[in-house]
């Protein structure tokens, strides 16, 4: 899956960022031996993926703006952008008229963008640089979850402070993994404009990186085959009014279906959050992921809640701007143990995703990765839907509500 994504976005970038000329050549009148990037371009070249201009030119010191660049992302996702209609606007400077707005929207969590206040900026028009496609080569190829690498890889650039400090723990990774390197001369140049010319540098060598695979060659005679990972599916549409997926004898709160959606309620002041823990066995699980669409008509405050025991779980939910993650101890104690904010604009129709994989865990909303946790205790095996007291205080004018649940594992 990797090597196919790398090169998509290899294809991609060249089909988004550079015209194709009648026909391919593999030498540029403009890229000499000399020049740095000589072996890049013209490897590229040789085998199909890049094309210059017309007049034999490949015009390398040429640049990419962050317009462009996001939608080079989508490519190299394969997100499918889908209809505009439903989705909101997070940029302040990207709106509905600008061309780049859906593909800016769907690749947002590739992308860097600009916070000033509660307000959000992309600056589409300015030039995508060294530091943009370093972070987003890291989190497509998956790297800032499965790799950890301390700042210590970038202390030996002369401006490393120049590298925004929110974006130098992704630096340090993609230094490490030799997705970007830096200077002779010791810098890194975050902020430098990225050309074609160095585009084509940093896909070649992520290709050859892909491409090169340590193998072990099979004993004699060959092994026979390890039996496939048995797996567990369970979801729930709401149209059962008894719940009987659900273990109802241990929730807390009254949960009640209405209209093919279930939400919750209590006459108990004192109780201020509501599960309702799936009814499953509660094999261990090598891994496992759950999700539920969710309606906000209200204040949020909705979601899901994982790795669970008899008095505590760790909740994950929505409200009107941001998506939390917080550790409950106790359902009648109001305060909980903060983990995670990630600052969301509401959406009143949203998809909440929980993936985990052993001891590390991804958050998903609609779909598009938002968060991530990795070396955690996930020891507890209680899960299902979460709904916070205060979710339903303008009850019956506003609610919050459930539908479309999944759940699915991967026994040990």
């Amino acid at each position: 899956m990797k090597k196919w994504m790398a090169m998509l976005l290899t294809m991609m970038l060249f089909v988004t960022a550079i015209p194709f000329a009648h026909a391919a050549t593999t030498t540029f009148w403009d890229v000499p031996r000399s020049h740095w990037a000589y072996e890049a371009i013209t490897k590229m070249a040789e085998e199909g993926i890049i094309s210059g201009y017309n007049d034999g030119s490949f015009r390398p010191d040429n640049r990419i703006s962050r317009a462009e660049f996001a939608k080079i992302m989508i490519a190299a996702s394969g997100i499918d952008l889908g209809s505009a209609r439903n989705v909101t606007q997070t940029f302040e400077d990207v709106g509905r008229d600008n061309w780049a707005f859906l593909y800016v929207e769907r690749a947002k969590n590739y992308l860097t963008g600009y916070k000033s206040g509660k307000r959000y900026y992309y600056k589409p028009n300015e030039n995508a640089v060294r530091e943009d496609i370093a972070v987003a080569l890291v989190r497509l190829m998956g790297y800032d979850q499965s790799k950890s690498s301390s700042t210590s890889a970038i202390d030996r650039f002369r401006d490393k402070s120049d590298i925004s400090k929110e974006l130098r723990p992704y630096i340090a990774i993609a230094v490490d993994t030799d997705l970007i390197k830096g200077f002779n001369d010791q810098t890194f140049r975050p902020q430098a404009a990225i050309t074609r010319a160095e585009a084509a540098t940093l896909l070649y060598r992520a290709k050859e990186k892909l491409d090169e695979t340590k193998i072990v060659f099979p004993a004699e005679p060959t092994q026979p085959k390890p039996e496939e990972p048995k797996t567990i599916s369970i979801s729930d549409s709401f149209t059962d009014e008894k719940l009987q997926k659900w273990d109802t004898d241990h929730q807390t709160g009254s949960w009640v279906v209405s209209g093919q959606r279930v939400t919750a309620f209590s006459e108990n002041e004192k109780l201020y959050h509501y599960l309702l823990p799936l009814n499953w066995s509660e094999a261990k699980t090598s891994s496992y992921e759950l999700q539920v669409d969710l309606t906000q008509n209200g204040r949020g405050l909705g979601g899901l809640f994982f790795n669970g025991t008899d008095k505590q779980a760790t909740v994950v939910f929505l409200d009107k701007d941001a998506l939390y993650v917080k550790r409950m101890t106790d359902t009648s104690k109001k305060d909980m143990t903060s983990i995670a904010k990630v600052p969301l604009k509401q959406q009143k129709a949203a998809k909440l995703k929980i993936k985990v994989n052993g001891n590390d865990y991804s958050l998903y909303v609609n779909d598009s990765f938002v968060y991530s946790q990795e070396g955690q205790n996930l020891s507890g095996t209680k899960l299902g839907l979460y709904l916070n007291r205060d979710a339903n205080a303008d009850f019956p004018d506003k609610l919050t509500t459930f539908d479309n649940f999944s759940y699915k594992a991967t026994l040990k």
